[in-house]
């Protein structure tokens, strides 16, 4: 995962559909899915999301390593 310049999530293929499967997001919902994704904690080391299916409440956290500059 990568912040882009404009503040933008950006997930390789893999993450963005193992968050797909873990959410439970059906394939037919993929152009447009029911996902928001929210910043929860942020340390030197870590940075910690929380996405939710808006559709089910599912919600699952996703913990990314931050790289130095």
């Amino acid at each position: 995962m990568r912040i882009d310049n404009d503040g933008n999530m950006e997930l390789s293929a893999e993450e963005n559909q193992k968050l797909m499967d873990q959410l439970e997001i059906p394939v037919t919902d993929y152009d447009d899915p029911p996902i928001e994704i929210e910043c929860v904690g942020m340390d030197d080391d870590a940075a910690s999301f929380k996405a939710t299916n808006t559709k089910t409440g599912k919600t699952v956290e996703l913990v990314f390593d931050l790289l130095s500059a």
